[in-house]
This record gives structure tokens, sequence and C-alpha cells, in this order.
């Protein structure tokens, strides 16, 4: 009697990918999310932040050169706005939904139950990390078949809008536009959730006392949630 022998479930997004990993653990690192590392806690399990932290570079570099090669006639400024964009936690996160990746990830209980292999944090974190494993795994080239393979006709459709997920700069332009005696500031309003998953909301102030706030799963995304809202106000106001 023949026994069927059950494939690796990570072959099937080594297949997505386009690459196939001589080191497979690097890839479960890469999808291993500091929740699950903590449920985990003394059976030494390493989770993805450090591949994280060098997966944003490796797709900086990459988005960089497709883009230079991609839009000759464009100036710096142009090509910085378009791989902001590219390169964006938002679009990242996208790319993770596109290919599953969340059905991958080795998550914590709790993060498991509030439906944590959805969340933009959580997915743009490992679709970092993917390109950092990769670049450990096989260098440059393996980073490279895994950028071909997932972000193939992304830079023809980029935005070059200055400002489509850059809502800090535009309202930092702003106030150098109109000549406001002081630059936009955020302030941390309060911090609520468990240690593990906090939510913080922040406070976005211009000159004239005008305010927004707003709430993000990381300080970053609450000061962006929180400019866009003031820039949303000035506008109705007359002053953007």
């Amino acid at each position: 009697m023949l026994l069927c022998r059950k494939e690796n479930p990570l072959r099937a997004l080594e297949n997505t990918l386009g690459y196939r990993f001589k080191d497979r653990s690097v890839l479960e690192t890469a999808l291993t999310t500091p929740s699950y590392r903590a449920d985990h806690a003394g059976e030494g399990v390493e989770d993805n932040q450090r591949l994280e932290f060098l997966g944003d570079a490796v797709f900086g570099l990459l988005a960089a050169q497709r883009l230079f090669e991609s839009f000759a006639d464009e100036d710096e400024g142009r090509l910085t706005v378009r791989r902001s964009g590219l390169a964006s936690g938002r679009a990242l996160a996208e790319l993770a939904r596109r290919i599953g990746l969340g059905a991958h990830l080795r998550i914590g209980r709790k993060d498991e139950a509030s439906g944590g292999r959805d969340k933009d944090k959580a997915l743009t974190d490992a679709m970092e990390a993917v390109f950092g494993a990769a670049w450990c795994d096989g260098g440059l080239k393996a980073a490279q078949r895994v950028f071909h393979a997932l972000v193939a006709e992304e830079p023809a459709t980029a935005s070059g809008n200055k400002w489509a997920d850059n809502p800090k700069g535009e309202l930092q332009e702003l106030a150098q536009r109109r000549a406001w005696p002081d630059s936009p500031q955020y302030e941390l309003a309060a911090m609520t959730g468990p240690s593990h998953e906090p939510l913080y909301a922040v406070t976005a102030r211009v000159a004239g006392g005008h305010e927004a706030t707003e709430t993000g799963r990381t300080k970053r995304a609450a000061e962006a949630a929180a400019a866009r809202a003031l820039l949303a106000r000035l506008k109705d106001a007359g002053l953007a």
C-alpha cells in the first residue's frame, strides 16, 4: 500500500515567491510573529523582527533599482515618491494579502483570536522579513527572484501622487507654505490595550489651535492618521 507523503505547506509559498529556500528554517523565522515567540518563551523561538529590519532595506534597494530603470525621465524627487508608495506599509500589507501570506504566519493565540493574520502590521513585517530571509538564504539574486515574482507589475502603476501615502509630509509642506511659526506637532494622547498589542492615540496640531486626534496600532500609524484627519479639517476650513 502506497502512502501519500504530505507536502510541506511552505512549498506552496515558495512556489509563489519564485524561490526555493536552501534553509527553510529561515523562511519559517520570517513568518514567526513576536506574539508566537511570546507564547513559546523559553523554547528558543526566534521572531521575524531582525529579518524585517534587513528586509526593509533589501526591498527598498530593489524597488529603487526597478524604478530607476522603469522611469528614466523622472528626477530624484519623483522617484523617491514612487519608492515611498511602493515600499509603504500599506502597499506591503496588500502585497502580503494578495499572495495569502497571512495563512502561513506563526502567530500567538490572542492574536489569532483577534484576527491578527490580517492586520497590516503583522503582514507588513512578515513581507519585509521574507525579503530579508531570501537575502540571508541566497543573497542578492535570491531577493531579486522574489521581487520579480511578486512585484513585476507594480512600478508601472506606482503612484506619482506626491502625498499619496504621506499625510505627515503633506501637513509639513502646508505649514511651510503657510509660513506658520511652528512645524506640526504630534503628541501621544493615550495608550490602551494589552502590552503585546497596544492602541496609540496621537494628537496632531498646527498653528492657530487646529488639531485632530486619531488612533493606530503603532505610534507611526496613529501620527499618520491624525495628520490625515487634520488635513481634512484644514481643507474644510479653506486653509489647505
